[in-house]
């Protein structure tokens, strides 16, 4: 965690040119169980996340974003909030706004697990789309998925519990 901490006040204290930005958006996740011949997955869960950016403009085709987000849905009536730290890229399509969105980022529950059997972090992997409609406002959607094993030791050997998820968004930048 320190790592992830001090990667991000680095990027923070280098950049040449920046923005800060809030955004928000719609999010819809499962998760899959498996291990042998045998796999589960759950349904699919809504929800929404709200988060702090911070973009860094690398050149005319390429920017970088960072922040931190905040993950907000309930399962069988039970909270399951999370907060991530992510970076992604922009690389952008020529003049107009379209850009592809490659990223990773790290995420971690806030609610109390039992981490014998789940761990409380992860880290995954996402590529998506995103359009910029002005300066300021960026519409964007995104496919996301585990890249870490979140199975904790208690559930045996060779057990693997991974999330996917889809993001719809609205970024805005100040």
């Amino acid at each position: 965690m320190k790592k992830i901490i001090y990667i991000f006040t680095l990027l923070i204290s280098f950049a040449g040119f920046s923005q800060f930005g809030i955004e928000a958006g719609y999010t819809s996740s499962k998760a899959k169980l498996s291990g042998g011949n045998a796999s589960i997955t759950t349904d699919a869960v809504s929800g929404f996340g709200v988060g702090l950016l911070y973009g860094i403009e690398v050149s005319d085709m390429f920017k970088l974003e960072t922040g931190f987000r905040f993950g907000f849905a309930t399962v069988d009536g039970e909270s399951s909030n999370s907060w991530g730290i992510p970076l992604t890229g922009k690389v952008y399509f020529g003049e107009g706004g379209f850009h592809l969105r490659p990223g990773l980022s790290y995420s971690s529950t806030m609610e109390d697990v039992d981490t014998s059997l789940v761990k409380k972090g992860a880290f995954s992997g996402s590529i998506g789309l995103g359009y910029d409609i002005s300066e300021k406002f960026v519409i964007l959607t995104h496919y996301a998925t585990q890249l870490s094993n979140s199975a904790g030791p208690d559930l045996g050997e060779g057990v693997k519990l991974k999330g996917s998820g889809f993001v719809v968004g609205l970024q805005f930048f100040f």
